[in-house]
């Protein structure tokens, strides 16, 4: 990048313990203005009480409607929200539409807010001190990074840390849509959205014609919401329905330019392009697309810097791509389809299937296939591993899919006994009485609290964050959340059981009769693709895969493994499944999404533990 030394244009750091003050923690002195509470920021509001101190970053999309709620006509955001607060507590803030982090200091107690879905700033805390941004741990005198092997392996399982833990010894972070209160007592958490208001949703029936109308509604207003008085505006768009619903729905409330943003992949035979260029065309937008040709590799480094914790999903290299290339055009505010699959509800074929194979009694020979098919036998290119996969899929449901290293290869990589598995799974409901509450369950625990949470819109307002992109997300409205949970199941998912399993049903039913007219039908009717990104295109030449293999055998990292055998025979493994035909492509794409962890997790331990940081990928396998 060239504006590789660009300081965040948000950013804050604070003390727990305020006997001490900043300018003595931090390592360079003053980051931005220090003002109460030992707090030290750079572009956050204030709203400064005679008891409580508050200070915000935001982008709040109803502050008119709470201001007249409140009939508080006067102030900044800050001190709207400051004035909610005062008024009906920090569940007020469930009140609030858009993204934020809040951080209210009053006496000896701290109080640390996130949206619904985290797309305001992440906030990493210690016993000491708390501050926004990953990398700013690095200012405190006193922090030392140690890693944490139950982040490292669940990143390395997973893809992802979910929090409250972190990569780091000593270091938490604050999960989306909770409340972090700390007091002399220590820590604790609340939430302002649980499960229980939705499986106790009033779902009222309702016909579908005033259902899609008002979704409709619901959408338009969302993106005017969004949208404001934007003289241009972008749109991400796949060629699918929720990108083809913006760009769709954004004409009937924008009149002005629209620009939209298209990624695809050099040599792919399924890509969108095409698709997405006949929906910029019927709705008179500038389009630009880029293809993707595996070099994008080269900016993993940045990739890191921007993500924090180690962090690996199949479309992460394309939504750093794409908000690469919106940032350089400097646009007030761009459109994002993320979230609409799984506010919706997505995987209705592998919900309906679990649902049958636990009224069928049929769970625990599923379980016993998964804890025997947990070794090397299962771990080639032919059936084995299909049928291993596939069990897994229904079988854990509840749980993110495992894309990356299994127990069994944990355990040899790293010679333990036993891999500690991470809290969030104890919070797994383990019962359910019918496909409805299975249903809720899984677009709870899975799709809201993890999908969308933890993958989707972390990485998305991370990597948008990073290029200082406005980057909106029409269909994660707060209105619009609270229209589907008490809508009925049937017209998110529409079709029995029966019709789920044979990959009959229609999933977001309402929003796909509501966009299905506004788009061309060659990109309505042709059969759905999946948006994932083929991973084997970043490995696609024989001199980087050697480099890559060289570069992590001699890593730091790869030093802690004790020189056990793991890596030599993963390398030999990936390499002979790359310079021969494949059986199946998701055996070809967990092998790629599982070289890609190695090398995440490489990379971000010389940055990160060994401090050790070049600019690209190159820089570091060339030595």
């Amino acid at each position: 990048m060239s504006d590789k030394n660009r300081l965040k244009s948000k950013s804050i750091y604070g003390l727990f313990n305020s006997s001490s003050s900043i300018d003595e923690v931090l390592k360079n002195g003053n980051k931005g203005d220090i003002h109460l509470r030992n707090i030290c920021h750079n572009g956050y509001q204030i709203a400064a009480g005679p008891v409580k101190n508050l200070f915000v970053s935001e982008k709040i999309y109803n502050s008119e409607e709470i201001r007249q709620h409140l009939n508080y006509l006067s102030g900044n955001t800050a001190d709207l929200i400051l004035e909610l607060i005062n008024r009906e507590g920090v569940s007020g803030c469930r009140r609030l539409n858009g993204k934020f982090t809040i951080i209210l200091c009053e006496n000896e107690k701290t109080t640390i807010i996130r949206d619904r879905n985290g797309e305001g700033p992440m906030v990493y805390f210690t016993n000491d001190f708390y501050t926004d941004s990953y990398s700013g741990l690095n200012d405190f005198k006193n922090f030392s990074a140690e890693p944490d092997m139950t982040g490292i392996t669940t990143f390395l399982k997973i893809g992802y840390i979910p929090a409250p833990l972190t990569s780091l010894k000593g270091v938490s972070k604050v999960p989306a849509g909770a409340i972090l209160y700390h007091t002399r007592d220590g820590f604790h958490y609340g939430k302002l959205f649980d499960f229980e208001e939705i499986i106790k949703s009033d779902r009222k029936s309702v016909s579908l014609p005033e259902a899609v109308e008002t979704y409709s509604d619901l959408l338009k207003k969302s993106l005017k919401r969004r949208i404001g008085d934007a003289e241009t505006v972008g749109v991400l768009l796949s060629g699918g329905y929720d990108s083809g619903g913006n760009i769709a729905m954004s004409r009937l409330v924008h009149s002005g330019k629209i620009k939209t943003y298209s990624i695809g992949f050099k040599d792919n035979p399924a890509s969108e392009l095409p698709y997405a260029k006949l929906m910029a065309d019927q709705y008179g937008a500038e389009h630009h697309e880029y293809l993707m040709d595996g070099t994008e590799i080269e900016f993993l480094p940045d990739i890191i810097d921007a993500l924090g914790d180690p962090f690996s999903e199949s479309g992460f290299m394309l939504n750093y791509t794409v908000m690469k290339m919106v940032g350089s055009e400097n646009l007030p505010v761009s459109i994002g389809g993320d979230g609409n699959d799984q506010y919706f509800g997505a995987g209705i074929r592998e919900t309906a299937l679990h649902y049958k194979m636990h009224k069928y009694g049929l769970a625990p020979f599923a379980k016993l296939f998964d804890n025997l098919s947990d070794n090397r036998l299962f771990d080639n290119d032919n059936i084995a591993f299909r049928v291993h996969f596939q069990n897994q899929k229904i079988l854990r449901v509840m749980e993110p899919e495992t894309f990356g290293f299994h127990d069994f290869q944990l355990k040899k990589m790293f010679r333990l006994n036993k891999i500690i598995p991470h809290s969030y799974l104890s919070l797994i409901p383990e019962k359910f009485s019918s496909y409805e509450e299975l249903f809720l369950q899984r677009n709870y625990y899975l799709h809201l609290q993890h999908s969308v949470n933890e993958v989707i819109l972390f990485k998305a307002s991370r990597m948008s964050e990073f290029f200082n992109v406005n980057l909106a997300f029409s269909y994660t409205d707060l209105d619009i959340y609270h229209f589907l949970q008490q809508l009925p199941v049937n017209m998110r998912a529409k079709g029995s059981v029966e019709e789920c399993l044979k990959g009959k049903g229609v999933a977001k039913y309402i929003h796909k009769v509501l966009v299905k007219p506004m788009l061309p039908d060659s990109v309505t009717n042709r059969p759905k693709q999946g948006g994932f990104s083929p991973l084997e295109i970043f490995f696609n030449t024989k001199e980087r895969r050697s480099s890559i293999y060289r570069y992590i055998r001699k890593s730091a990292w790869a030093a802690t493994l004790n020189k056990n055998s793991f890596l030599d025979d993963f390398f030999r493994q990936y390499e002979s499944l790359a310079s021969g035909k494949s059986y199946w492509f998701w055996y070809k794409q967990v092998k790629s999404n599982q070289l890609i962890n190695l090398l995440i997790i490489t990379l971000w331990w010389d940055r990160v533990i060994g401090d050790k940081k070049y600019d690209t990928l190159s820089d570091y396998i060339k030595e």
